[in-house]
């Protein structure tokens, strides 16, 4: 019986960040459906093996390269969170009998001192509009 040499692919576990590997396809030889089957599962399995041992690389050059985006999209998504919290507590504080009504009164002072204190004369007026100026400048 005559024994055919295959070349098995190699990996390598050293290559420069900028340096890309090309892959290399399944070998297609003429062999028994079992031997090109364990050859195919040798070759993904040295796929799945170089995939690995650079993926340690490649995130950290994904991280470096969108850093900011990352950032950004990080600070969204902990809004979003904060909002959601803040709505189930205020949904569970609603549900508390007499706090909903008296939420309602305080509102309603509140609303009440603001319109006497800063909108009905032209001079409070005013000093209402120098405040949010003030507060727009900053």
């Amino acid at each position: 019986m005559e024994e055919s040499q295959v070349q098995q692919p190699t990996v390598e576990t050293t290559t420069p960040p900028e340096a890309v590997k090309v892959l290399e396809p399944a070998p297609q030889a003429n062999f028994e459906p079992v031997n090109q089957s364990v050859q195919k599962g040798q070759w993904i399995l040295a796929q799945v093996v170089s995939f690995l041992s650079q993926l340690s690389e490649n995130l950290g050059r994904l991280f470096g390269e969108n850093q900011q985006l990352l950032i950004n999209l990080g600070i969204i998504i902990g809004a979003l969170i904060a909002f959601r919290v803040s709505l189930a507590v205020i949904a569970a504080l609603n549900e508390i009998p007499l706090v909903a009504p008296t939420f309602e009164l305080v509102g309603i002072a509140y609303s009440v001192w603001f319109i006497s204190r800063y909108l009905l004369s032209s001079t409070n007026r005013q000093e209402l509009a120098q405040i949010v100026q003030g507060f727009l400048n900053k």
